[in-house]
């Protein structure tokens, strides 16, 4: 500082104006020099790690399948005319015997009244009729009447003891009639759309579609496997018979890609491959209490068609793909990161199933693979483990 004072003093001056700048410059490069010869190079970079573990696991078979209601049943107009009421909520649950529709009465009560009353009277005429065949009996058997009234009164009670059978299936006829005017849910599901409001005329010559329920407990659902795993399923299970295929448990994973909560079971294997498609069909059978499965739905049908020992797993996360070559950053002793090339043989929950590359017990990075690259120093930490049984 002092060589930097007598500097100044000797340079006093005009010229001093653009010498002073140029003094400040030259020790502030020096001052930089000097910092960065001190300064300490940047520590490793952290990253999560988790091990690659070895395990027996089930491999699962995935199959497309469809959703389909155990029962679907149209409902139907089944007499003739004006649709007054609906009851129901398009798109809700029913239950069996819940009233949906009703049908203009009046015609039918009308003709219920008058088959009652055609009963009445036929029944009137044959009390008449028996009295006077009471009546004559005696008479005749004296000879005081002629035999061929009481013949006559006989045929009459006969005649009108038919009539009153004709009028009594009349009038069962008419309360089967009146009956269908009020519309009632054959099953219990969930009900689709109205098909024809009300005001219009209905059952006129044919029955009418109003709408259509299907059950939603249980829901079936349809799915096809290829002949070969068929055939190899029942290579591994031989004491699984056709009458109890039923033992084989399914998943279905829905459209959003989670797991459906409640697990089925197969409940039928058709007789016959598909020889076109090569295929076996099958159906699934789910409790569906919540009614979230609907019919029509597509679904990843599942089950487990091996168990497979020893299997090397490593997360999902911690993989890498290059120009269709997979691999993954290993963390030695030293803590230095390493690249492993792998090759994969399915999935299991949230790991890869490797094929070659790994043994097992190593430790990979799962978090912070975009810091370091092959021959880095890292700061390992462990991840949390979410291994799932």
């Amino acid at each position: 500082m002092r060589l930097l004072r007598e500097t100044c003093e000797e340079l006093q001056g005009p010229r001093s104006l653009w010498i002073y700048p140029l003094i400040i410059l030259l020790c502030g490069i020096g001052c930089r020099d000097k910092n960065a010869q001190t300064a300490s190079p940047p520590p490793p970079p952290t990253v999560i790690i988790a091990p690659v573990e070895v395990k027996t696991v089930p491999i699962y078979g995935e199959f497309a399948g469809q959703t389909a209601a155990k029962d679907t049943v149209n409902v139907e107009a089944r007499v003739a005319g004006f649709l007054e009421k609906v009851y129901f909520t398009e798109g809700t649950r029913v239950r069996t015997g819940q009233v949906l529709c009703q049908i203009e009465q009046a015609s039918y009560v009308a003709a219920l009244e008058a088959a009652q009353a055609k009963l009445a009277q036929d029944q009137a005429n044959l009390l008449k009729a028996q009295q006077d065949v009471a009546r004559l009996e005696p008479l005749v058997a004296q000879q005081a009447a002629p035999a061929q009234d009481l013949d006559s009164s006989v045929a009459a009670r006969a005649q009108y003891q038919a009539a009153i059978k004709g009028d009594q299936a009349n009038i069962d006829t008419a309360k089967l009639s009146l009956s269908y005017t009020v519309i009632r849910s054959p099953i219990s599901g969930i009900i689709g759309k109205l098909i024809v409001t009300p005001g219009n005329l209905v059952g006129q010559g044919q029955n009418t579609q109003l709408a259509t329920i299907s059950s939603y407990d249980p829901i079936y659902v349809y799915f096809a496997v290829p002949e070969a795993t068929y055939l190899e399923y029942r290579r591994r299970h031989p004491e699984l018979e056709s009458a109890r295929i039923g033992r084989v448990p399914l998943e279905i994973i829905l459209a959003d890609g989670q797991p459906f909560r409640h697990k089925g079971f197969i409940n039928f294997a058709d007789s016959t491959v598909d020889p076109t498609t090569g295929t076996l069909s099958l159906r699934g059978q789910f409790p569906n209490p919540e009614a979230v499965l609907r019919a029509g739905q597509f679904a990843r049908v599942r089950f487990v068609a091996e168990e497979r020992p020893d299997a090397v797993l490593v997360p999902k996360e911690a993989i890498t793909e290059t120009l269709n070559t997979k691999g993954v950053m290993v963390v030695g002793q030293d803590n230095k990161v390493a690249l492993k090339t792998i090759t994969t043989d399915g999935e299991y929950q949230q790991y890869t199933i490797v094929h070659s590359g790994l043994k097992g017990g190593e430790n990979v990075i799962v978090q912070g693979l975009q810091k370091v690259r092959p021959g880095m120093t890292v700061t390992p930490q462990k991840a949390a483990s979410n291994t799932k049984g």
